[in-house]
C-alpha cells in the first residue's frame, strides 16, 4: 500500500503542491488539470483554448484513471470477504479532482457567499469520503473493483455533451 495518498496529500497533489513521491501524485495533478480545463471550457466558452477537444480531454481522463487502476491492482490489497466498493481507485481520485476543480472555480469566480460556502462544504464531504475509503483500504475492509473504461463514442461521433445538448 506504499504510495497510497492520504486525503490531504491527494488534495495537495491535485493542486500541484506535491511533485515528488508516489506515481499517484502526478496522476492526481493531471486529473485536476484535465477536469479544470473541462469545467472552464463548459462554463466560459471564451476561456476555451484554440485547440480544445472535449472528446480528447475525456479520453485522457479515462486513460489516467486506467493507469491509476493498473497501479492499484498491484499495490492495494484485495481482501476476500470484504465489502465491495462501487468505484475503482482511479474513478474515486477522478471524482475528487473534478470536485476540487469545481469548488476552486466557484470560490474564485463568484461573489455569492452561500454558493462559495456550499462548494467548500461539498469538497470537505468528498475529502472525508476519500479519507474513509483510505482507512477502509488500510484495514482491509473494502475491495475496490478493477475498473472499466466504459463505452466511448467512435471517432467522428458526437461527444456526450453534444448529444445531451441536442447537437
Amino acid at each position: 500500500m506504499a504510495g497510497l495518498l492520504g486525503p490531504e496529500q491527494l488534495l495537495a497533489a491535485i493542486a500541484g503542491h506535491l511533485v515528488n513521491g508516489s506515481a499517484l501524485i502526478g496522476w492526481a495533478r493531471e486529473l485536476g488539470d484535465l477536469h479544470a480545463t473541462l469545467l472552464t471550457s463548459d462554463v466560459d466558452g471564451a476561456q476555451r483554448p484554440v485547440d480544445y477537444d472535449e472528446a480528447d480531454l475525456r479520453d485522457q481522463i479515462v486513460q489516467v484513471v486506467g493507469e491509476i487502476d493498473e497501479w492499484a491492482v498491484f499495490r492495494l490489497p484485495r481482501p476476500s470477504g470484504a465489502r465491495r466498493h462501487t468505484h475503482s481507485l482511479g474513478e474515486v481520485i477522478s471524482h475528487v479532482a473534478k470536485n476540487f476543480a469545481a469548488a476552486w472555480w466557484t470560490i474564485r469566480h463568484t461573489e455569492d457567499e452561500q454558493l462559495r460556502h456550499e462548494a467548500w462544504f461539498h469538497l470537505g464531504q468528498v475529502r472525508e469520503g476519500y479519507a474513509d475509503l483510505v482507512a477502509d483500504i488500510h484495514a482491509r475492509r473494502v475491495e475496490l473493483p478493477l475498473g472499466w473504461h466504459g463505452i466511448r463514442p467512435a471517432p467522428g461521433d458526437m461527444t456526450s455533451t453534444e448529444v445531451s445538448r441536442g447537437r
